[in-house]
């Protein structure tokens, strides 16, 4: 089978909760997902607020707000100017903390899942053959 193969199976195991592991990681996925969502709003709205009208700030508007929110996310930099006031200062380390965080805890998930897969089919090669861990 190819790694695609795997892969599409894979995300369409976990959206339809195939296994307990399946289900664990896509409960835990859409909490991470929802949290994120909103604290990305959050944040594209405190960013403005503080610096939309600030010299030098190259936030004028929500979408310039967003991007610069999602830049600092994903890369923890961005193409626009820092921020020029200090509560945009605290607001970007908010972010920052944020995304190392959610990276933490998505590598946390996905090695959890994958221990319990493994684990799974430990289980169930143990039991075709007849004699599990400590039998033989």
């Amino acid at each position: 089978m190819s790694v695609f193969h795997h892969v599409f199976h894979g995300i369409r195991d976990v959206l339809r909760a195939a296994t307990l592991p399946h289900a664990d990681l896509r409960r835990r996925l859409g909490g991470t997902i929802s949290l994120t969502v909103i604290a990305s709003a959050v944040a594209t709205l405190a960013i403005y607020a503080v610096e939309k009208d600030q010299k030098g700030s190259d936030i004028h508007n929500l979408w310039e707000a967003f991007f610069f929110t999602m830049s600092q996310m994903t890369t923890m930099s961005a193409a626009m100017a820092n921020p020029v006031t200090r509560g945009g200062e605290v607001i970007v380390l908010l972010i920052d903390l944020y995304a190392i965080t959610i990276v933490s805890t998505l590598a946390g998930m996905f090695g959890a899942y994958f221990y319990h897969r493994s684990d799974a089919r430990r289980q169930a090669a143990a039991g075709k053959d007849g004699e599990g861990p400590g039998q033989g």
